[in-house]
């Protein structure tokens, strides 16, 4: 063996462990950065036209989005959207009407409701009050929560994201829906 004495410095090489895990853990970070895409790109929508009702579900490849839109407003919309959510806009990222909120309230509910029901005494007027007043509190929490999920859970603002195209899909009904497709780019 020889050793070196000089003081060249070597490059360090730092493999990343493929594992399912570190696979599975890609793969969300994918959906999360997406799902900001989505968000940002209903935002951008809700602006242009605040009557538009429009729906949304994010994949690691793009997102769907369903409702009465061209596909060409919606391209220039989700390249707009990611811009601004690139250029500082993170709340973009968050939306009120997200699928997480609801899921926060059902999650919320249910434990409030069952947490008051064991609590209680089993007479029937103590159960009805105490679940319906676990039932309001958790309504008036979920929003709040449900955003804080988004932010640290569900969404992460797409900081390696291009936007590759829009297809317009119909399915067996005849109910038209948009995929904005994404790649991510490193």
């Amino acid at each position: 063996m020889t050793y070196s004495s000089s003081n060249e410095t070597r490059p360090v090489v730092v493999e990343r462990e493929d594992s399912p895990l570190g696979a599975l853990g890609d793969l969300w970070e994918k959906i999360r950065q997406v799902h900001a895409l989505e968000h940002a790109t209903l935002w951008v929508l809700s602006e242009q036209n605040p009557k538009l009702r429009l729906g949304g579900l994010s994949t690691d490849r793009g997102f769907f989005i369903y409702g009465p839109i061209d596909s060409g407003a919606l391209l220039r919309a989700a390249h707009l959207a990611l811009g601004r959510i690139n250029q500082g806009e993170d709340k973009l990222a968050i939306h009120p009407q997200c699928g997480t909120n609801l899921s926060v309230g059902m999650l919320l509910t249910a434990g409030f409701g069952l947490g008051v029901s064991l609590a209680l005494p089993r007479r029937p007027l103590q159960q009805a009050v105490g679940i319906g007043a676990a039932a309001i509190a958790a309504v008036q929490i979920s929003n709040t929560l449900g955003a804080l999920v988004q932010q640290h859970i569900t969404t992460a603002v797409p900081r390696n994201l291009e936007i590759v195209g829009v297809r317009t899909l119909t399915d067996w009904v005849g109910r038209q829906s948009h995929f904005v497709q994404t790649h991510y780019v490193g």
